[in-house]
């Protein structure tokens, strides 16, 4: 029953943080110019007579809105591969085997850690698609989503396996099982 909870809490957790992410691009997109202006080239001012729905303005801001929306999804898929792995590494770290085996287990893990380097690297690729209709949005993308996955896969093998190997580390050499 107290795992079902964890579980529980946890889905609760990514989905208020979730909800939190894209309640505040979105609301910083309607409200604040310089956030919106990183997604869409400005100006949506149309000169002489034209139809609005098929101005180069209206397309920019269409183009800046898919820019917005693979922004927020990829920042919210982030996070998800942040929980993935800590559940990962939590139940290795709760299981009851060896040093060795749970380093084994880590090793084998590593995919999980390797997510968002994956993730920023799809958001580089679906930013050619937004490339077709605003050049700056689709850069805007792409060096985003590429940074965001560093700093993800940094921050989790930093301050989630770094440590827990560390520890498994000096807990085989005191059973002696480690050969130099």
């Amino acid at each position: 029953m107290k795992k079902f909870f964890l579980v529980l809490l946890n889905i609760v957790i990514f989905l208020v943080l979730a909800a939190a992410v894209a309640y505040g691009c979105f609301y910083c997109y309607e409200n604040c110019a310089d956030f919106r202006a990183l997604f869409s080239s400005g100006g949506t001012e149309v000169l002489g007579k034209a139809d609005i729905r098929q101005s180069l303005a209206a397309r920019s801001e269409r183009a800046g809105m898919v820019a917005l929306y693979i922004f927020t999804g990829i920042i919210i898929i982030q996070i998800l591969a942040l929980f993935v792995a800590m559940a990962v590494l939590g139940r290795i770290r709760r299981s009851g085997e060896t040093a060795e085996v749970k380093i084994a287990k880590l090793a084998n893990a590593d995919i999980f850690l390797d997510l968002p380097l994956y993730i920023g690297l799809f958001g580089s690729v679906s930013s050619f698609m937004v490339m077709s209709f605003s050049s700056s949005s689709g850069q805007l993308i792409a060096y985003s989503s590429t940074l965001i996955g560093i700093i993800f896969c940094t921050f989790m093998r930093v301050f989630l396996l770094y440590p827990m190997k560390s520890k498994l580390i000096s807990q085989s050499k005191a059973q002696g099982n480690v050969q130099e």
